[in-house]
């Protein structure tokens, strides 16, 4: 069970390491993570990356100098496969696998883990248990946006989980903060301004809160119509802006730092 209490006005930025949007390269992890480093050495901040076992395989150095900074870093797949569409076996494999190469490049075992596309499932999460895996944040609850963006599937009912960080057997469930519309860089690039900065006066009221994004927001994507509502420059204006922000009145933490294991 937790240890205490999670302190008040706290704030994870989490960001998933994955295969470029539109493309499958790997420009938002050799250009777009310093772009997004800069920013939070900026505020002294240190964020949660859930990279894909493939990405850790071929950019081992990156990974290994940003845990020796003080980042946290947790598994997101292994070549950022939809868990939900796998069988049993698949998961299994994929699952050993990306264990053994975050083991061989980082020299521990992996805490953290985020299904790609919140794809998590009661399969998934019980091998992560197997795995010794503590915590999972998968989940959006009150979160609305595929119903406005269809492409983006995320199960329904996952509108319904719990808001709060919970236990789930050995495992924690720390789920995404959302109301509406995710905590997310997606939000940030779909409000008009004016509306964003009114969206996260309301998420600061949250005790805690996990903001996330990916390694291709920091990238030109012209094909994105997102992109094209917010560039690139507009979107790393907004991004610190809302770091300014949430500076003031809360503190930084990585996921695993929000909670005390037993």
């Amino acid at each position: 069970m937790l240890q205490g209490k999670i302190e008040m006005k706290s704030i994870n930025i989490s960001i998933d390491v994955e295969p470029d949007l539109y493309g499958g390269k790997f420009e938002g992890i050799t250009k777009g993570l310093d772009k997004f480093i800069g920013i939070l050495n900026k505020y002294n901040i240190k964020a949660t990356l859930f990279v894909t076992a493939e990405i850790l395989d071929k950019y081992p150095k990156i990974f290994q100098n940003l845990k020796k900074q003080g980042y946290e870093i947790g598994l997101h797949g292994y070549k950022h496969e939809r868990f939900d569409e796998l069988d049993l076996k698949e998961k299994k494999e994929l699952l050993k696998k990306s264990v053994k190469i975050y083991k061989n490049v980082l020299k521990e075992n992996p805490k953290g883990f985020r299904a790609p596309q919140h794809s998590i499932d009661n399969e998934t999460l019980t091998l992560l248990e197997d795995y010794n895996f503590k915590y999972d944040s998968s989940t959006i609850p009150w979160n609305f946006h595929h119903i406005f963006l269809p492409q983006i599937k995320i199960k329904f009912d996952y509108n319904f989980k719990k808001m709060k960080i919970h236990k789930m057997n050995n495992l924690y469930e720390i789920p995404i903060t959302s109301f509406i519309l995710p905590f997310s860089a997606l939000t940030i690039r779909f409000l008009p301004f004016f509306i964003f900065k009114i969206y996260i006066r309301f998420v600061n009221l949250f005790k805690n809160k996990i903001f996330f994004m990916h390694s291709w927001d920091f990238i030109k994507l012209k094909k994105s119509r997102l992109y094209n509502r917010c560039p690139l420059k507009e979107f790393l204006k907004r991004f610190d802006y809302m770091l300014n922000y949430f500076n003031k009145n809360n503190e930084f933490k990585t996921i695993e730092s929000m909670c005390l294991y037993d």
